[in-house]
């Protein structure tokens, strides 16, 4: 199965404070913005806001300390009330500490790391702080777990899409294994989690560990969220916390595949071009799934169609046509090199936002059954749609 890892080193910067109840407050966009990412318009406006908590529970394995804990940020669109003229926010606030941590990194790694200069005075659609949306039902929650060394805002034109059609997407950043920086630990990229060794039994431990620590992440920002809502606080009070849906790319599929594997609270699960962990792989998962993909070759969609079949619920596979690894991210509207010809990038994410919007309006806000012949919107010629049922 191949994957997709940078073995880099890991550097701590100092974030700016966090505000009470581990809010973090979401910079309004430069008056110097040079551009803005496409407005893929839902129902509804967007807003946006962050936290970072720190899991006192949980050692950071990653690290010597003993005394370091897991601290997880994430960064929330939402349907939102929005006047005429509200700021909206910029892009990728931490980028510029990022760039900074170049520096002191290897050629490879500091190359990589110049290469998302090109983020830089970027504005989003998403207004800071804005007002939810008054509903009389709760609002249905999708978690989001972005690939390795992607940060937590590079699937920011999906969110907002997705959020505008009436869900709230909390995409989260996973200590070294995305790109990111956290107030309290600092900077830190992928370390070499060992799951490419040539030992395979090594390998799959390795494998093994490492979607227990993303699958932890989710439940513990699940377990915040709650704890928000518990607290009083009137925006988590909204959310719907006990049916929830959860998304990942590239290796977020493997915190999907666990988490989906091992939390009833997760009720309907994506994952955008990737299987999941090997454990999974063998055993299948309960509740419904897609896989949204980019054309692979025969041995690997074998290797997915055997995941799929296990199923506990219903499965959709879907190929399109047109896309490659990272098209449904932000990183093709901006870096050219990882771009599909002939597909712009706005539309390649517009097409991703669609298709998974559909999913967890039926599997999540509707909560269809299985038995429902639900059918991935896509066009015709551009996709191919296959369908599994429970096998056993």
């Amino acid at each position: 199965m191949k994957r997709f890892v940078f073995q880099i080193s890991v550097v701590a910067l100092a974030l700016g404070s966090v505000a009470s109840g581990g809010e973090i407050p979401v910079p309004r966009a430069s008056t110097s913005v040079e551009s803005t990412l496409p407005l893929l318009k839902g129902k509804h406006a967007v807003g946006v806001r962050s936290f970072a908590w720190i899991d006192e529970a949980r050692s950071e394995t990653a690290t010597a300390d003993e005394d370091d804990h897991r601290e997880v940020t994430v960064q929330i669109w939402y349907p939102a009330i929005v006047g005429e003229r509200n700021p909206v926010a910029g892009y990728f606030p931490e980028l510029e500490d990022i760039l900074a941590a170049a520096a002191d990194l290897p050629e490879r790694d500091r190359n990589f790391i110049q290469a998302h200069a090109a983020l830089r005075n970027v504005a989003t659609n998403s207004v800071p702080g804005a007002p939810l949306v008054a509903s009389a039902a709760r609002w249905p929650v999708i978690l989001f777990s972005p690939g390795g060394n992607v940060s937590r805002h590079a699937q920011t034109a999906l969110a907002e899409r997705i959020a505008g059609e009436g869900f709230v997407f909390v995409s989260m950043a996973h200590p070294y294994s995305t790109l990111d920086v956290a107030p309290r630990s600092g900077f830190s990229m992928s370390i070499d989690w060992g799951i490419n060794q040539a030992d395979e039994a090594a390998a799959a431990a390795a494998d093994d560990r490492l979607a227990d620590i993303l699958a932890g992440d989710a439940a513990f920002v699940l377990d915040r969220l709650r704890r928000m809502a518990r607290d009083g606080q009137a925006f988590a009070a909204k959310l719907d916390l006990d049916h929830v849906g959860i998304a990942g790319h590239s290796r977020g599929g493997t915190t999907v595949g666990r988490a989906c594997g091992s939390n009833p609270s997760f009720v309907a699960c994506a994952v955008l071009d990737n299987i999941g962990p090997d454990r999974e792989s063998r055993t299948g998962v309960s509740p419904p799934f897609m896989t949204l993909r980019s054309p692979w070759s025969e041995e690997r969609v074998a290797v997915l169609h055997d995941y799929l079949r296990r199923t506990g619920s219903v499965a959709h596979d879907v190929e399109l046509a047109d896309s490659n690894h990272f098209t449904c991210t932000d990183l093709p509207l901006f870096l050219s090199d990882l771009r599909v010809e002939g597909v712009e990038p706005g539309d390649g994410i517009a097409s991703c936002a669609t298709i998974v919007t559909a999913f967890f309006d039926a599997y999540l806000k509707r909560r269809i059954s299985p038995e429902d012949a639900w059918v991935p919107p896509v066009e015709p010629g551009k996709a191919t749609v296959r369908r599994f049922r429970e096998s056993k």
